[in-house]
């Protein structure tokens, strides 16, 4: 079964459509282009327009386009279902039964899921519905879980875990995570962990950005914060809000 995430880390920070998926840049067997897009569109403005009895679907299209196979898409992908299982789980048994029929590796990701967000029914779907393998069982109880809200964000594929959770929910908190990020102190030159603080902060920038240009909701957070900030944090939100008004 292939790694549940990759120990690279992305290269560039993925906006919200982007992230959706990375869906418009895979070639899936059987789903136009505009198909594809579709479902990237579903994830990214999910908590606008929540409609939990699509996911089954959704996941299957997902599925098909390649998106698990894809690292930097992966793992994101499993923290959406992940939240979407916790806050439906009624549903989660007929979900289960309904994606028994993924692929082995893609069933193992989705078992991941369940279990993650600690579904009342994770011992059964992962035990017995799903039909893994024992290799595949094992890893996937033997995996470390993930909440992107635990910490606050230290590389940017934590903020890629948080934009996810922010599209599942449309919640404040995982966009104040990133926001926070902004603030940071800039690393004294030849500092050792001043690499990654500048990588961090570059990529909060970046898709802070790219996200308020597409959702009022992201651009409502950082304005609410812009007002209460100050100093390094209040420049950098008044510099980025400026520039998605006022588009080059």
């Amino acid at each position: 079964m292939p790694a549940f995430h990759s120990k690279s880390r992305p290269r560039r920070l993925l906006s919200l459509l982007i992230l959706a998926v990375g869906l418009l840049g895979l070639n899936g067997p059987g789903l136009a282009r505009e198909e594809l897009q579709q479902v990237g569109e579903w994830m990214a403005h999910y908590y606008e327009h929540p409609d939990p009895g699509k996911l089954p679907a959704w996941v299957k299209d997902a599925a098909a386009a390649g998106a698990f196979d894809k690292p930097s898409a992966r793992f994101p992908l499993m923290i959406f279902i992940s939240r979407l299982i916790q806050d439906n789980p009624e549903r989660g048994l007929p979900w289960c039964r309904e994606l028994s029929a993924l692929p082995s590796a893609h069933k193992a990701y989705l078992g991941w899921a369940f279990r993650n967000a600690g579904s009342p029914v994770q011992e059964e779907c992962i035990g017995k519905i799903l039909g893994l393998d024992e290799a595949d069982r094992q890893k996937v109880l033997g995996a470390r879980l993930h909440d992107p809200l635990a910490r606050n964000p230290e590389h940017p594929g934590d903020l890629d875990m948080l934009w996810a959770t922010f599209m599942a929910t449309g919640a404040e908190l995982p966009v104040e995570r990133i926001i926070t990020v902004l603030g940071l102190p800039d690393p004294a030159q030849g500092a050792p962990d001043g690499v990654r603080i500048l990588l961090l902060k570059g990529a909060a920038r970046w898709s802070l950005s790219a996200n308020i240009r597409q959702h009022r909701r992201v651009a409502e957070i950082a304005e609410a914060r812009r007002t209460q900030a100050s100093g390094q944090l209040r420049q950098a939100l008044d510099e980025i809000l400026a520039e998605t008004r006022n588009p080059p």
